[in-house]
């Protein structure tokens, strides 16, 4: 039986509508020192929010529950404002829930949009080792891995170029090549596929492919492609008004 990599017990995100509390700084101080103690941060709990007049809550997620093993490629489903970024986002570690937990087994990697890392005023070699030391990645593997790299994103003649003058197809084969490349367990993209050409689009899909197969790397992506699910997917997770149907 494979191991289990990913798992949700009763997860669950609240945001609000209009103002909380006093500040945004008082707020962010407070959270931080909450967790700084070690105690349950105040407002990322659902029945002690400070709630003013005409707040409500937003339940962007609500009572998330699912298990994830090894090497398994599952598709992220729904429609706009089902909570699926929310739930990556979570996953990727970018954001706390409100309540319930989430736990992940291995080094995770994130292409969550496209250029998160880059610096525009750098060229592609720099953010290279840029992108790569902010997913984790050992300067030493970066290295090891830079041929790869360029060579999968097809951007050789450009590595000289600031990124700011790159296309967004340019900024999302890089941003694929450098986390693809990377020696972690899983690997979390939220619908970046949907830049760039056909040609590239299929590249991505076999690069998944062999990662899972070959490495046994578990992936988890955001999709509106049936036939990329179908092509790709062990199975999938669907999210309807941020439960699961």
């Amino acid at each position: 039986m494979s191991a289990i990599v990913i798992k949700a017990e009763n997860l669950s995100k609240v945001y609000l509508k209009g103002q909380i509390s006093h500040g945004t700084l008082i707020r962010d101080f407070e959270s931080w020192l909450a967790r700084f103690r070690k105690k349950a941060d105040p407002y990322q709990q659902i029945d002690k929010v400070r709630n003013t007049p005409g707040n409500d809550k937003i339940w962007v997620l609500k009572n998330i529950n699912f298990e994830i093993t090894k090497g398994e490629i599952i598709a992220i489903t729904g429609d706009n404002g089902a909570g699926k970024s929310t739930l990556l986002k979570i996953l990727s570690r970018v954001t706390l829930p409100t309540s319930g937990k989430i736990t992940g087994k291995g080094r995770i990697t994130s292409l969550l949009e496209i250029g998160a890392g880059f610096h525009p005023e750098l060229t592609g070699r720099e953010n290279i080792f840029l992108n790569g030391a902010m997913l984790g990645m050992p300067k030493s593997q970066i290295k090891d891995h830079f041929d790869e790299i360029t060579r999968f994103a097809n951007i050789k003649e450009h590595l000289e170029t600031p990124v700011k003058r790159y296309s967004s197809g340019m900024y999302m084969r890089l941003a694929f090549s450098v986390a693809a490349h990377l020696e972690s367990e899983i690997m979390i993209i939220d619908e970046i596929m949907a830049v760039g050409d056909s040609s590239f689009q299929q590249k991505c899909i076999d690069k998944i492919k062999q990662l899972s197969k070959e490495n046994a790397k578990t992936i988890l992506l955001v999709s509106h492609s049936a036939k990329n699910i179908k092509s790709l997917c062990c199975r999938e997770i669907a999210l309807v008004k941020g439960q699961i149907k």
